[in-house]
Parts: structure tokens; sequence; C-alpha cells
């Protein structure tokens, strides 16, 4: 009579076959491993946030893999073919690293790269001696000046009206520093927000216009006043001291300051009342006295 295996035999018998099992499943895993890393490409990809406009260099960058089907078209799988360009867009980390998101090697900014986020380029017309001769050049800063006639005093002003606005190209659309234009100046192109193309260009078709260049150091930004023909001949330009032949010494008085008063004794509202007119500088002011 046949004898039936034991428990012991039962268990040694399945832990072989659980050893096969697992050594069948390494081996199918590893080969699918294998198969999944020949499939791999090493891709360059952005190692931290880089902004438009910067040149990248080696710690700005780094290798990782990825799988063929998800490596970008225009990736750069060399970083030697990333250092020392610049990008034209901002680059977020882990991102690929492409070419058309970097200028090719020894191509300039475009005119547009150079306009910062939120402004707009827009040119002005001029000559040597509005644009401060053929000193200005791109990345300068400058205030422009405006003469126009003003409806409301009927004077001509002239006042600074823009100020503190990077210049991004001169002579006939010259954007780079030094380079060669030749010629007198024609044109000057600035960066300026929105709402000031229309200052700049409704300034440019009522008078005439014209830029201060500023010092790399300079930013401050004042509250122009601006200065009428009647300022002038008041004495308005600074360091002037007005005076009279009636007024001399330190009782003399600063003709700025001073009032000009009418008085139109023909316009009453009652026979006791007399309108009287004010005018200090541009300023006009109506009152009515004897009430």
């Amino acid at each position: 009579m046949a004898r039936k295996p034991g428990a012991s035999g039962i268990i040694l018998v399945a832990v072989v076959l659980g050893i096969v099992t697992a050594i069948l499943i390494y081996k199918q895993l590893d080969k699918m491993a294998a198969k999944e890393k020949a499939n791999w490409v090493p891709v360059v990809v952005a190692a931290m946030d880089i902004k438009s406009r910067t040149k990248i260099t080696r710690e700005m960058v780094r290798f990782e893999s990825f799988p063929k089907e998800l490596v970008a078209e225009t990736a750069i799988l060399r970083i030697e073919d990333a250092l020392d360009r610049t990008t034209q867009t901002d680059i977020a980390i882990k991102d690929q690293v492409r070419s058309t998101s970097l200028l090719a090697p020894g191509q300039s900014f475009g005119l547009a790269l150079k306009v910062p986020d939120g402004m707009r380029a827009v040119a002005i017309a001029g000559d040597e001696v509005r644009f401060v001769g053929t000193s200005v050049q791109p990345g300068d800063r400058v205030d422009i000046i405006a003469t126009y006639f003003d409806p409301r005093t009927k004077q001509d002003v002239t006042k600074i009206i823009l100020q503190n606005l990077l210049v991004l190209a001169v002579n006939r659309g010259e954007t780079e520093a030094g380079g060669k234009g030749g010629g007198a100046q024609s044109s000057m192109t600035l960066a300026v927000k929105p709402e000031q193309t229309e200052l700049l260009k409704a300034a440019e078709r009522s008078g005439t216009m014209s830029v201060t260049l500023r010092s790399f150091k300079d930013k401050e930004i004042i509250q122009p006043v601006g200065i009428t023909p009647r300022d002038l001949a008041a004495g308005a330009v600074q360091g002037e001291e007005p005076t009279s032949p009636e007024a001399t010494g330190p009782e003399a008085t600063d003709n700025r300051s001073t009032p000009v008063i009418f008085v139109n004794p023909q316009n009453r509202a009652t026979p006791k009342e007399t309108e009287i007119k004010i005018f200090r500088g541009a300023d006009e002011r109506s009152t009515v006295i004897g009430k």
C-alpha cells in the first residue's frame, strides 16, 4: 500500500515552486527594465527657474532621462549646446530646454524682446538738438519735455510730461549701443506704459518735444509745474532775482510770488459788489467783493 506524502514534503515542494516563480518573475522584470532603459533618452533640463533674456550657465542646467515618446522635438540633448545662449522665454525648473526657447548662437535680441513686460515701444521723431546731440544710446534713461499751446490759459507751456523712460533704440532703428548707424538721428524708440503712448503722441502732434538725458544713478521723479512766457517775463527762471528800480536791497520782493490783480468795476452783481480777477503766473481766479 503506497504511503501518502507527509506535510513536510508538500511544504518543501511549495517552497521550491515559489523560489522558481520568483526567479522567473525577477528575470522578466529585469528584461523589461533593460528594454525600458534602452528606450529612455537623457535630455537637458532646467536645474532652476530661468527668466527670459538670461544667458545660460552650467549651474542652470542638468541631465534628466525621459522616454523617447516624451522628448520634445526641439529638446537639447547636449549641455554644451545650451551654454552661453540667451533665453527668449521663461523656463521653469525641470522643464526640457528647447532650442526654440533660446536665441541662436550669435543672434541678438529683436526689439520686441527688449521691451520690458507690460510696456510698449513707441518712436518719436527728432534731431541732434532735440535728442541731446548723439550721446543717447540704447539702455539710457531720458525725460520728455513738451512745448504746446494750452487752450485753458491761451499760452504756450513748456513742461516735463514723462520721466525716467528707457531708450530702446536710436538712429534709424539702431538697437545696439556703439552700433554703426551713420547719419543724423531721425528717431528715438522708448519703452512706455500703454496709457503713456497716447500722451506721447498727442504731445508730438500738438507741439514740439525734446529729451533730457539722465544719470544712470538718477531715479528721482519730480513734480513739474510747467513754464509759460508770462513766467519768463516775471523772472521765473531759476537763479534770477528780478527787482524794480523802486525795490532794491533786502526789502526787494520776488515778483514770482506777487499776484497781478485786475478790477472790473463795470461788472457788478449789485451796486455795491465788484468782480476782481487775480492772476498768479498762469493761474486765473475770479472773486466778488463788497458782499
